[in-house]
């Protein structure tokens, strides 16, 4: 064939041309009218892709039908498999540009969705070229700039690496500009889109990754790569309920995927579906028995179903192979504190944690949550200091500043601590703790209005939620609202639980003006719940004030025993001890 085009231009006859045009597909395939058709001319690199009559060189892939090379070039699993489809031959070989284009799709597959199979084998290529050239350099972790893109897939095959590696920063300004040409010419390319998406996510940029594995997902599905792709965003981005959706569904189809799995189980984690997250970590676990990082999660997971005794003991397990993991020492001092009740415990283990890591945020939050309640030092500092430690790098964190507040409450700087407080309830995700922090600190500075339009709003929405009706009767009293308190405590009495009937009858003896009433209702409150500390606390202050010691000692001894780091309760023991000496 080749003889006998070099006989063409050398004799210069364009009707042979023609008239080769019925018997040669070669020549059939380049156009539609033979006033068009290419003059082929031998040029160095390029002897066997034709020329136009202006001397311009026609696509490397010419020949091929148009669809199937768009097709191949969108890159979602399915328009590959369909343009390979309108290529296939049965009973001639194939041109050396259609093993190229082949041999591109079949490495676009293989490099970018390697869930996907396809039933075409690998072609020999004959000789190199930029295709395969880029191809190479994508396998050895490279981004090729040196491919021309002279067309649109040696544009798009360089950024194929983005797939192959977790650094991106060498090249991202070439791939961000070759994608974006690549995406104007086909903005719903599941290739592209998915490509761009990872050049984002793995450059930390979420939010920027985002539309482009929704378009990428949208346009292929029910392909593994891109709906995880998507659920993994989402769930770093913090939408858990929609990357849920999409992990729950690619479990059905995967249930085996150690990845899925995971994810699967970190999204129900976080929606507090802690029997669907165990499930996922179980199945990992009977995977790898060793795998101390599922490990961790599945101990996570059981503290916070309270679940304290299996999970004190896979902490001693994984003891055994580190005892100095970050995560691990904080689920043993949350397992000390809200299980063993061991404080003392639970501040050394924090402590020890501190030490070899002194600047992370989780474990700076819960020492600031065992200063608060033990009302002492950890690693030297009040809560408030560890809370503003937390919050000079990170001045938006509300469980900071709430232990800020509750710093400033303990030392009764409350002016202070209302105008931190004000801060977490203006936002419109502020949660009912600080709500009702901030409600304590309204009362005793007698803002007493701003006190009453935050808990009326909250009663009249849960009203069987017993810290609002507790905080709804206290904000009664203390607004001179004392017969609705009283009508409202003598309503609820008779069907509460035993806490809140010692709650109910303290709060009553409060109102109560003969002192055979008051002291009735405190006993009562005790015999309800013996560890009620306010019942305890006015029974001593009642005693103390009739100067019976020995009585107000016994109910102040009780006070500290509850309160072991109160320094004002202990303070006022020393004082009565004095007082006793002294008679």
């Amino acid at each position: 064939m080749r003889d006998l085009l070099k006989k063409v231009k050398k004799s210069g006859f364009l009707i042979f041309i023609a008239a080769l045009g019925s018997a040669s597909p070669l020549f059939y395939s380049c156009a539609s009218k033979p006033e068009k058709e290419p003059e082929i001319q031998e040029e160095p690199g390029a002897s066997s892709i034709p020329l136009n009559r202006d001397g311009r060189q026609l696509s490397f892939f010419w020949g091929i039908s148009d669809e199937a090379l768009s097709d191949i070039e969108k890159g979602s699993p399915s328009s590959i498999r369909h343009g390979l489809s309108l290529i296939r031959k049965s009973d001639i070989d194939y041109r050396e540009n259609e093993k190229v284009l082949i041999f591109t799709a079949l490495n676009i597959m293989q490099l970018v969705w390697p869930s996907e199979k396809t039933d075409f084998e690998l072609p020999a290529l004959s000789s190199d070229t930029p295709y395969s050239g880029a191809i190479r350099s994508v396998k050895y972790g490279l981004y090729d700039t040196s491919t021309g893109k002279s067309d649109y897939l040696l544009t798009i095959l360089p950024a194929l690496v983005i797939a192959r590696t977790d650094d991106v920063s060498i090249f991202f300004n070439d791939a961000k500009e070759d994608l974006s040409v690549c995406l104007k010419k086909y903005p719903d390319s599941a290739l592209a889109n998915y490509l761009a998406g990872l050049l984002y996510r793995k450059n930390s940029e979420f939010e920027k990754a985002l539309p482009f594995f929704t378009a990428a997902q949208k346009v292929a599905s029910d392909n593994f790569e891109c709906s995880y792709a998507l659920a993994e965003n989402l769930w770093r981005q913090g939408k858990f309920r929609e990357s849920f959706s999409i992990s729950q569904n690619l479990l059905e189809k995967n249930p085996r995927n150690i990845s899925v799995l995971n994810l699967n189980a970190q999204n129900a984690f976080r929606l507090k579906n802690y029997s669907v997250a165990e499930e996922c970590i179980a199945k990992i676990l009977q995977n790898n028995p060793n795998d101390l990082e599922a490990l961790l999660f599945r101990i996570r997971i059981l503290v916070e179903k309270k679940d304290y005794i299996h999970a004190a003991s896979l902490l001693d397990v994984y003891s055994r192979q580190d005892s100095t993991s970050r995560d691990y020492l904080l689920l043993r001092a949350r397992v000390q504190y809200d299980w063993s009740k061991n404080t003392n415990a639970a501040i050394a283990t924090v402590e020890s944690a501190l030490r070899m890591y002194p600047d992370d945020q989780e474990l700076q939050l819960f020492a600031a949550r065992l200063a608060n309640v033990s009302k002492t030092r950890v690693s030297g500092k009040s809560s408030e200091d560890i809370a503003n430690d937390v919050l000079m790098h990170d001045p938006a964190n509300d469980i900071a500043l709430q232990y800020a507040v509750e710093g400033l409450v303990q030392k009764g700087e409350w002016k202070k601590a209302y105008e931190q407080s004000s801060l977490i309830v203006s936002r419109p995700n502020a949660d009912s703790e600080s709500i009702f922090l901030h409600i304590k600190i309204c009362l005793a500075i007698g803002k007493n209005d701003e006190a009453w339009n935050l808990i009326s709003p909250m009663y009249k929405a849960q009203s069987s939620d017993e810290q609002v009706v507790q905080t709804y009767i206290i904000v009664l009293q203390e607004t001179g609202r004392s017969s609705q308190a009283l009508n409202l405590i003598n309503q609820l009495l008779p069907e509460s639980a035993s806490k809140m009937k010692s709650f109910l009858y303290y709060r009553r003896s409060l109102i109560k003006s003969r002192e055979e009433e008051v002291l009735s209702d405190l006993r009562s409150s005790l015999i309800a719940n013996p560890r009620n500390s306010d019942a305890l606390f006015k029974l001593y202050e009642i005693y103390y004030k009739k100067k019976d010691y020995r009585k107000a000692q016994y109910y102040l001894k009780q006070v500290v025993a509850l309160n072991p780091n109160d320094t004002k309760m202990r303070s006022l023991n020393d004082e009565l001890m004095l007082k006793l000496s002294a008679q």
